[in-house]
């Protein structure tokens, strides 16, 4: 069985989560992506932060992993494993305006009226752990 492993940095501020969607699926996601050959866990999550939305993040804690045995958009059967940190902005100027980043649309939305169906699988699996405050 194929297997994918994912590393995203979770970024929280003022009850709103840091989302983007790439317009490959219609849900948001948090950015993030697969890990290179030879690459950490965590500088991929950093990578990923600024690859799909231009800022320079840092972790702060890990959180929990998810485990999927296909993938959503397909069903396809695999392992997918989503690690997950949390993670600041640096210099961040409190903009939380919606923008466009090389395909990515990145938002913030609010943590408390996210809508199950508008985003990916691991957001919602970090809500329900009481990880998304």
């Amino acid at each position: 069985m194929d297997k994918i492993v994912a590393s995203g940095l979770v970024i929280v501020k003022d009850g709103k989560l840091l989302v983007s969607n790439d317009g490959k699926d219609n849900f948001f996601k948090i950015p993030g992506g697969k890990v290179k050959f030879g690459e950490s866990l965590e500088n991929c999550a950093i990578r990923e932060l600024k690859e799909e939305a231009g800022f320079k993040g840092k972790i702060i804690s890990k959180l929990p992993t998810l485990k999927l045995s296909k993938k959503p958009q397909t069903s396809e059967k695999m392992n997918i494993f989503l690690y997950h940190f949390m993670g600041e902005i640096e210099n961040f100027k409190n903009n939380f305006n919606s923008f466009e980043h090389f395909g990515h649309k990145i938002c913030w939305v609010k943590i408390d009226s996210l809508n199950k169906e508008d985003v990916a699988p691991n957001i919602n699996f970090l809500r329900e752990k009481g990880e998304l405050k």
